[in-house]
This record gives structure tokens, C-alpha cells and sequence, in this order.
């Protein structure tokens, strides 16, 4: 493996970050990686210098087999890329992870997106090899094609004795509610506090007539113009129930971010990739890349 030299590293302090110190954080993070670290599921390193902290990484060791780990976020705040923050903080990971595990681990992996040359080039230095990865795509359209797509001409009739609510308007118990609906289907992404740091405004969750949510779509801002769905869930498979939650977030995103604003939808399934290129037929499809650094290599 290609390693830094030790007297190219900046001067840093790295710090560990568990449940109770990833809100800290949780800003240079993707959702995923905050549940992860919150459930002890995860673990993470935040990269300091001089008092401010410029960059964080999340992983976690495969389930089935303790000799890979997972790299889940990495990410440098864009002002001080291209200084080896970033790389000095997945080495520093490597280190402690070889310490926790007894040596033990054989490989590291990681996805993102392809068009990330600054992250392709910096993986590729360590010593990870870089290849295509067909199995994810993240789906990206400007706001402003949104009234003219399929999407908001289709006709979207509510279940019977069901409402519409936005995450603004939902009291805290049903937020709490709606957790628990996600955990019981097994597709949690976001916690609580992720939920609450959420557009408010912009995200939609269905009630039935017991007050259960049945669907919802859940947007975060991750940066200024840069919308991203979250979470998005349909208890019974009901086409038309999840358009009408998907219109009323459209119609609110209209409402609040210029048309040139970037719309991310993260897809994981051929069908859900299905389903985006049905509603939103102008939308680009944007490829990851899957990077892996043996560690048995010499």
C-alpha cells in the first residue's frame, strides 16, 4: 500500500465519535452514517485543526465477516480539500480498526459517486482499486422541470379516511410513530433528530383514519439549492397513495427553492431506478464507483 509519508501529514487532532458525539458532526455526514453511529451499529473520526472540524468518516465491519469494513461517509469540508485532510483520516481509520480488530482486517470498500475525481484520485493514492459499481445510482433533476414531468400529471386519488400532513405540522409522538413504522419495516434511515433537522416544510407523511402513517417522503438540504430524498416508504404498495405524498413535496419544493435548484434521488433497486425513470423521465442518472484496498496484498 502507498502511504502518505508521515512528514506530509498536517498537523490534526483526530477524534473519536460515538452515539453521544455524532450530532456534533452530524452536518459533515450522510443520514445513513448518523443512524449507524447512533445505534452503535457504526463508528466514526472527526479530523480537527485548529479548533474547527474539517472532516469526518463513518464505517462499519461487515456483519458476516469482521475482515471487511465498510466505508460509509468520508467527507472534507470543501475549503480545505486537496491538503491530505481526507487521507489522513482514512489512514488514521485503518490504523485503529487494524488495532481493534488484532490485525485481523483484510478489506476495506467503499461506494461513491463516480464523477468524485478528487475523491477517486485520493482513494487511488492510498491504494484502493477503483471499479464501476452497477448495483447503486442516485438520480438528479433540476426543480424546475418538476410541473411539466409525469410525476405531477398523474392522477393521485388518497385512501379512503387518510390525510396528508407535512413533518412541519406533525406533533412529536407521530414522529416518533413513524420511526417505529420504518423500523418494524426495516428500511430506517434517518432517527429521530434526523427526522426533526429534515425540510420540515417540504417533507409529507400519510395518516390513516388510526393516525399510523402509511407513506411519506422525507427531503433533507444538504447543501444551499441541493435537495435529497432521505426517506421515502408505502406500507401497502399503493401507487397512487405515494404519488400523492410525492406531489404534495414537489409542489412544496416549488414553492421554496429557485428552479435551478438540484433535486437527488438515491435509488438501490432496479425497480426503484424503474419507478424514477417512469415519474421523471428527465432525470440523469449519476453512476458510483466501488473502491477496495486489499490488505493481504504486499
Amino acid at each position: 500500500m502507498d502511504q502518505m509519508e508521515l512528514n506530509q501529514l498536517p498537523e490534526v487532532y483526530i477524534y473519536t465519535i460515538g452515539p453521544k458525539e455524532v450530532e456534533w458532526v452530524a452536518q459533515l455526514l450522510t443520514p445513513e452514517a448518523v443512524s449507524l453511529i447512533q445505534d452503535a451499529d457504526g463508528f466514526g473520526f472527526a479530523l480537527v485543526e485548529e479548533g474547527e472540524v474539517r472532516a469526518a468518516v463513518c464505517a462499519r465491519l461487515d456483519e458476516d465477516n469482521e475482515t471487511v469494513l465498510e466505508i460509509i461517509s468520508l467527507y472534507v469540508v470543501s475549503e480545505f480539500r486537496r491538503r491530505g485532510l481526507g487521507s489522513t483520516l482514512v489512514l488514521e481509520l485503518l490504523e485503529r480498526t487494524m488495532e481493534a480488530t488484532d490485525a485481523s482486517l483484510r478489506f476495506v470498500t467503499t461506494s461513491f459517486l463516480a464523477e468524485d475525481q478528487a475523491l477517486t484520485a485520493m482513494l487511488s493514492k492510498i491504494g484502493f482499486e477503483i471499479t464501476g459499481d452497477d448495483s447503486a445510482l442516485s438520480w438528479r433533476l433540476e426543480l424546475g422541470k418538476l410541473p411539466e414531468s409525469v410525476l405531477m400529471k398523474t392522477p393521485a386519488v388518497l385512501p379512503a379516511d387518510s390525510s396528508l400532513c407535512s413533518l412541519e405540522a406533525l406533533p412529536n409522538y407521530q414522529i416518533l410513530q413513524l420511526v417505529q413504522t420504518l423500523k418494524q419495516y426495516q428500511i430506517d434511515m434517518l432517527s429521530v433528530e434526523q427526522i426533526h433537522q429534515a425540510n420540515q416544510q417540504a417533507s409529507y407523511v400519510l395518516l390513516d383514519e388510526d393516525g399510523d402513517a402509511t407513506a411519506c417522503a422525507i427531503f433533507s438540504v444538504s447543501e444551499p439549492n441541493h435537495i435529497t430524498l432521505s426517506q421515502f416508504f408505502t406500507a401497502h404498495k399503493k401507487p397512487s397513495a405515494s404519488i400523492a405524498v410525492l406531489q404534495a413535496c414537489a409542489k412544496s419544493l416549488l414553492e421554496e427553492f429557485p428552479p435551478e435548484a438540484t433535486l437527488e434521488i438515491p435509488t438501490l433497486t432496479n425497480s426503484s431506478s424503474k419507478l424514477v425513470q417512469r415519474l421523471l423521465p428527465d432525470s440523469q442518472a449519476v453512476c458510483l464507483s466501488r473502491a477496495v484496498l486489499d490488505l493481504t496484498r504486499e
